[in-house]
């Protein structure tokens, strides 16, 4: 789309986030949860990724996936608007009238060769959930009853069959490599959204709180402390939106690469970013009724979701291998990302 219509679209979301923004864990209701979804369903945002050529490009879905972020929104955003339509669209399958969402292992992981039990995340107005197994077959499956999670504001649903449901299609090497590069890009955008806003929201209370007759931010500790997290944040900016215009310009190896690097940045950065405002606020930010730990818990949560940093700085450092066909030249691959790295402590 050109630049107005984005910022058309961009608008609305911004509106929609600040009429549907979650102010306490106490207003995380069944009720008010439904009605969002209505709302941003309305928005259309679903075919932005749905055809071929896609309506918008993946940095225009990665800025809106870091609005979407940065206020506390119960809201699927990322599993049944941005990331099921792209799968469904490099399937080839995206004009089908179902509304799936994507199923990870069950510690919200990129599913790996024997996931003994799948979750359908982020899946709020979702009727299915597609299972993208190591060889590339992608699998429908039917959803069960809902699954604990931390992040309060996003919804958890078993998924029933572990990976044994309706086959859809199948992924080569190169729309598995968009697959996840697309995937990591956009869960990143939407975690460099939550900790920028948060270390915002910890600024402004900085200029506001008086201690000792002062404000708590003229204090030099706290000026270094916050200077320190808006740096970080930033460096996760650049890296993400790098990833997600490599994504739109560059061969799928190259795009699967940014993307790491930028996932494992956020990983790391977006956790000490939210750290530092937690901080600034002091004790208001414990409570419960603060809005400070649905941020926390995002992040938190985010920094674990789809390939943690254990996952992706081994294969990152693993050389690229050179492939060709009847003496041709050779093509870049990047060795497949299916998370078995170490295993995530607990």
């Amino acid at each position: 789309m050109d630049t107005e219509e984005f910022a058309l679209v961009r608008d609305m979301l911004r509106t929609f986030a600040t009429r549907h923004r979650v102010d306490s864990a106490d207003a995380i209701e069944p009720q008010a949860r439904e009605s969002a979804q209505r709302a941003l369903d309305d928005l259309g945002l679903a075919e932005l990724r749905r055809t071929s050529p896609p309506a918008a490009t993946v940095q225009e879905c990665a800025l809106l996936a870091e609005e979407h972020g940065r206020r506390p929104l119960t809201t699927s955003l990322l599993g049944t608007t941005l990331l099921a339509p792209e799968l469904l669209r490099l399937l080839g399958s995206a004009a089908e009238a179902s509304r799936p969402t994507v199923a990870l292992d069950a510690d919200l992981r990129f599913p790996r060769q024997r996931s003994a039990r799948l979750v359908a995340w982020d899946c709020d107005a979702a009727d299915s959930a597609l299972h993208v197994a190591p060889d590339g077959t992608v699998r429908r499956l039917p959803l069960g009853p809902t699954a604990p999670t931390v992040d309060l504001l996003r919804t958890l649903r078993v998924a029933v069959g572990d990976g044994d449901g309706e086959t859809v299609g199948r992924l080569g090497l190169e729309d598995g490599q968009r697959w996840q590069a697309y995937a990591l890009v956009v869960v990143a955008a939407e975690l460099v959204g939550a900790a920028g806003a948060f270390v915002e929201l910890s600024t402004d209370y900085a200029r506001d709180r008086r201690q000792y007759g002062r404000p708590v931010g003229s204090f030099q500790a706290v000026q270094h402390l916050l200077a320190d997290a808006t740096v970080v944040v930033e460096a996760c900016a650049s890296a993400t939106r790098y990833a997600a215009w490599c994504l739109d310009h560059e061969p799928p190896h190259r795009a699967l690469t940014a993307a790491r690097v930028a996932k494992a940045e956020v990983n790391t950065s977006a956790v000490e970013a939210v750290y530092a405002g937690m901080q600034v606020f002091g004790g208001i930010a414990q409570t419960w009724e603060h809005v400070a730990h649905l941020y926390l818990r995002r992040v938190l949560v985010g920094a674990g979701l789809l390939a943690t940093t254990a996952d992706l700085l081994p294969a990152l450092a693993e050389p690229l291998t050179v492939s060709s066909a009847g003496g041709g030249s050779g093509t870049a691959r990047q060795p497949a990302m299916t998370t078995a790295g170490p295993e995530r402590t607990r």
